[in-house]
């Protein structure tokens, strides 16, 4: 028995010894990735894409400015006395809420979603600014967060 727990310690030393000299890869070092496999591991097909405008969130004030100045001029046309008062002010209003929304519709900017099916399974969406990029069916890999074509 006692030669037997000998020959395990020292093989087992032989073995310690050997991995730190590097005369054997580690675990970690065995088998090194193909550049390919490890750019696959990001890799994917173009599944769809959907471009849309979304409006600016904030307009600059300009608009709301000029709207409320002509809806304030065209409301005083209305009317006399009192009721030009309250149509002045109402077209006020009004003119600047309509300045506002066409100023952040002129702002607005596309971005297109992009689905991709990965190699590795599943799905993910990645949403850019402009038009689209991509085509339905292009392989694509993402690296840093960003598609590019594969």
């Amino acid at each position: 028995m006692k030669s037997f727990v000998t020959r395990f310690t020292a093989s087992t030393a032989f073995s310690a010894a050997l991995l730190a000299a590097g005369a054997v890869p580690s675990l970690s070092q065995a088998a090194p990735q193909h550049h390919s496999e490890a750019a696959c591991m990001n890799c994917g097909t173009v599944v769809s894409t959907h471009n849309y405008e979304r409006a600016a969130e904030r307009g600059s004030g300009v608009g709301a400015v000029g709207g409320a100045l002509l809806g304030g001029i065209l409301g005083h046309q209305v009317g006399s006395g009192r009721g030009q008062t309250l149509a002045t002010v109402a077209g006020a209003a009004g003119g600047a809420y309509a300045g506002n929304h066409v100023e952040r519709n002129m702002k607005s900017q596309t971005y297109t979603d992009v689905r991709v099916k990965m190699a590795r399974g599943g799905y993910r969406t990645f949403t850019e600014q402009g038009a689209p990029r991509f085509r339905g069916g292009e392989r694509v890999r993402v690296a840093e967060g960003r598609l590019i074509r594969d």
